[in-house]
């Protein structure tokens, strides 16, 4: 019921048991970090500044580059990710950025809300 996030900030994780880049339908939902207190800057550092129409690329294993374009970004309380929405296989043929946004809540030692990122496959 949940996704792992790789624990290297550079590294952006792949939903495996959800859509692959590139697929015909669904939802291909990758994550990464924003930040860490160690490793610093993660690789979607700055995924809460894209904006609509913003062109965004998948690099694959073989290197194919995938290009898609941002539909829409929303900040999410973390409690209200709506899971079932994002992570559906099913549907127009959708890419699916996460990562954490919002204040850092020092009680729990993480960040309030995620910052979700929905784009589609650039024509």
């Amino acid at each position: 019921g949940a996704m792992a996030v790789p624990e290297d900030v550079r590294t952006v994780g792949w939903y495996r048991f959800g859509s692959r880049p590139g697929s015909l339908s669904g939802s291909a939902v990758l994550s990464g970090h924003v930040d860490d207190r160690v490793q610093g800057r993660g690789v979607f550092a700055a995924l809460g500044d894209v904006e609509p129409g913003d062109l965004v690329e998948v690099e694959l294993t073989d290197g194919t580059r995938l290009g898609y374009r941002v539909r829409t970004v929303e900040r999410v309380a973390k409690d209200a990710l709506p899971a079932d929405q994002l992570f559906a296989r099913s549907g127009p043929p959708r890419l699916t950025l996460i990562t954490c946004g919002g204040d850092f809540d020092w009680t729990t030692r993480t960040h309030t809300e995620n910052v979700v990122v929905t784009a589609e496959p650039a024509r």
